[in-house]
Parts: structure tokens; C-alpha cells; sequence
């Protein structure tokens, strides 16, 4: 069995502020399998459309993405980074969604459904997913997101707890073993 090649690896996370049709792209980061970051834009969103900037979560406020990128520059943009990759991230068919990717399922691996790390913090339900800061206190002894949440900095977690478990995670995908839980069938759509 061939593990693939450390630089298929990107990991992506995305941040979102609330409008009248629901979750919209505010902020997106990606980083390579070394945590270094490679992409990260704000996404123009209307202020008028904006219900909740949820800026106690990332700290996006009025006036961040008044001059960002339009959302179809932002998506262009992250197609052509992610062509050809394996896309790694923390619950990323929410990325998926807000991104409007779809992206090969035997070319993701999220660190929520994966059962070995949902297993050392108790999570063993289906339908339920760990959060990132308790997984990857768990697995480091060190804490994420003290105060806002960065799309990088979350990336780069989610890049790194995937890291520590890479060989097993692979060598299980590849005996096709059971090791990822289901995702939400809502999202299923995002996968191909």
C-alpha cells in the first residue's frame, strides 16, 4: 500500500457570517501539509444581507468584507488549489457546502468522522461530531481558538491532527475498513 505524497495534502477551513438565505462565505484559509499558509481571503458579502456577523466567534465585522474578492473569484481560486489534492479539514463538508465545491469523497479526510479520534474523546454516536479545540487538546495538550476563531489557524490544526494519524487513517481507507463515521446526508451532495 502507497501512502500518497505528503504535498497532495491541503487542509481548509472557512468562517461564515449569517444573512436572510442563511450561512454565507465571509473568510476561508487553506494551508499546505506543513501548516504553512497558502491561500486566505475575505469574500465580499453584502452588509445589507447580513443578519448576525457572528464576530464574537471570528471576529469579522461591518466594513471587513467590503472590498474583499466576489465569492466567484474566492471559489475560482480554491478549485484550482485544490485540483488534484486530497482535501483534509475538521467537519469539512461544512466547508464544502459554503465553499460550493464538490470534491471527490475518496479525496477528503476529516478529522470529525474519523473513528479513531473521535473515539479518544468519547464521541462513539453517529450523528454527533467532536469539535476541533477539544479534539486537538486531546491529542497536543495544547489549546486552539482562545479567543476568535482563524480560518489558518484552524486549517493548520486540523492539518496537524490529521498529520498524527496519517499512516493509520490511510493504511485503513486503503483495506477499506470502517474508520469514517457518516457525515450529515444534507451534505452529501458536496462529495462525488
Amino acid at each position: 500500500m502507497t501512502i500518497p505524497s505528503l504535498d497532495r495534502y491541503i487542509a481548509m477551513d472557512c468562517e461564515t457570517v449569517r444573512t436572510r438565505a442563511g450561512h454565507v462565505l465571509a473568510k476561508v484559509g487553506m494551508v499546505d501539509h506543513f501548516g504553512t499558509e497558502i491561500y486566505q481571503s475575505y469574500v465580499f458579502v453584502d452588509r445589507r444581507n447580513v443578519t448576525d456577523w457572528i464576530t464574537r466567534v471570528h471576529g469579522i465585522k461591518p466594513g471587513d468584507l467590503d472590498d474583499a474578492p466576489r465569492f466567484q473569484e474566492v471559489q475560482a481560486k480554491i478549485k484550482e488549489i485544490l485540483k488534484d489534492k486530497i482535501l483534509v479539514g475538521h467537519a469539512v463538508f461544512n466547508d464544502l457546502s459554503w465553499v460550493q465545491h464538490r470534491h471527490p469523497y475518496e479525496d477528503v479526510r476529516d478529522t470529525c468522522l474519523y473513528y479513531p479520534l473521535r473515539k479518544s474523546i468519547g464521541v462513539e454516536r453517529e450523528g454527533e461530531y467532536p469539535g476541533l479545540k477539544k479534539l486537538y487538546l486531546k491529542a497536543f495538550g495544547e489549546e486552539i481558538q482562545k479567543d476568535i476563531h482563524c480560518p489558518v489557524e484552524d486549517a493548520r490544526a486540523a492539518m496537524r491532527l490529521f498529520m498524527s494519524v496519517r499512516k493509520e487513517f490511510e493504511q485503513s481507507l486503503a483495506a477499506g475498513e470502517d474508520c469514517i463515521s457518516g457525515m450529515p446526508a444534507a451534505y452529501q451532495k458536496w462529495f462525488w
